[in-house]
């Protein structure tokens, strides 16, 4: 009992209470240090992952900058494979272009006389009127031209809404033994140029033709040598050699038509396919045509040479400029004939090529025009 009593007496005493506090808060102290203790494991424990992972990444890190090294290394010889390519191909272009002039000179030596029969040949003019005045003039100097060049053989072949027969027939008709319009109604659609060449071949009468852009001219003799030499055995014969030179002063020129007079600087223009083609009417067809799915301006003339090479039509360019009736140009080529042309330079072979063109709609008219 007197030991209970004195317990009690001593934890009344402030002292006691004193080192009650003090008990409670090293206790309180004790429990936090646990606490600070298991964190500063579990910090330890994040650190060494940490540093795992560091060593791994690194690891990575030495691999892909070894694996970059290999790939630079690879990127190196191949920039020197692709050099000494183009240093081949260059040597190959040279090589070409010396047989080129070679075969050139076999067919087109000095004072050899070749008078052309142009009853064999029908000039194809596609044509949509338009309410630019520049290009009204062209047509209206172009046709006068080949009248006086010795053209016998012409067709207007017209892609619009409405019919220009009439005013060309009663303007242009007299010039020619054989003149004529033929019309293809567009409905309000973009200029299909492919489509009315098409129609003016399939009217054709004559075994080779030539397809005439109403703003472009050639010389005279060039009409001459083109006859001869598609009577020689080539497929597809180009007036120039991708030189084009500017007619601005018109009616000074159509004076006397004297190219020799005309002043503008020549421009080489790599991609100047079209202008003035003359061909072999029946190659012409055996590689497809024109491509009809072209509409509006752009590709459609460099996109047919591209067939003919895969054909491996014969072809010759004579040394000399295409002349061009200025007037304003557009800038920007129609959407849809740049996604047609990506098309069709994936094609590599024949048989592809000759998979797509055996589906074209006009070819097949045209095929059944010949049976009938």
């Amino acid at each position: 009992m007197l030991k209970e009593y004195i317990k009690k007496q001593i934890k009344k005493t402030s002292t006691y209470r004193v080192l009650e506090i003090e008990k409670n808060k090293l206790e309180d102290q004790v429990r936090k240090l646990d606490t600070d203790r298991k964190n500063l494991s579990i910090k330890v424990q994040n650190i060494e992952q940490l540093n795992n992972e560091l060593k791994s990444n690194n690891e990575k890190l030495k691999n892909t900058n070894e694996k970059l090294k290999n790939t630079n290394e690879k990127l190196k010889n191949n920039a020197n494979r692709i050099k000494r390519g183009n240093n081949n191909l260059e040597m190959l272009t040279n090589n070409l272009k010396a047989e080129t002039r070679s075969v050139k000179q076999v067919y087109l030596e000095k004072n050899v006389s070749y008078p052309p029969d142009y009853g064999k040949l029908t000039v194809i003019i596609p044509y949509r009127k338009t309410d630019d005045p520049q290009r009204e003039e062209n047509i209206d100097i172009t046709l006068d031209y080949l009248s006086k060049s010795g053209i016998i053989n012409l067709i207007i072949s017209e892609h619009s809404d409405e019919s220009s027969e009439q005013f060309f027939m009663d303007t242009y008709g007299n010039l020619f033994d054989s003149f004529r319009v033929t019309f293809s109604y567009a409905d309000g659609k973009l200029f299909n140029k492919a489509h009315a060449i098409n129609q003016g071949v399939i009217k054709s009468k004559t075994p080779y033709i030539a397809i005439f852009d109403i703003d472009a001219l050639t010389k005279k003799e060039n009409i001459d040598l083109a006859i001869y030499l598609l009577d020689k055995g080539f497929d597809v014969v180009h007036p120039f050699n991708r030189i084009v030179k500017d007619i601005m002063d018109k009616k000074s020129f159509k004076e006397g038509y004297d190219f020799d007079t005309v002043e503008s600087p020549a421009q080489h223009r790599d991609w100047a396919d079209g202008g003035i083609v003359f061909w072999n009417k029946r190659s012409f067809i055996d590689i497809g045509m024109e491509n009809e799915y072209f509409t509006g301006w752009g590709n459609e003339d460099n996109e047919i040479l591209h067939r003919a090479n895969l054909f491996q039509l014969k072809q010759i360019r004579l040394d000399d400029s295409l002349y061009h009736l200025y007037h304003e140009r557009p800038m920007v080529k129609t959407k849809n004939n740049i996604e047609i042309m990506d098309k069709m330079m994936q094609m590599k072979s024949n048989d592809d090529l000759q998979k797509e063109i055996n589906q074209w709609p006009w070819l097949k008219e045209q095929k059944k025009t010949i049976h009938e």
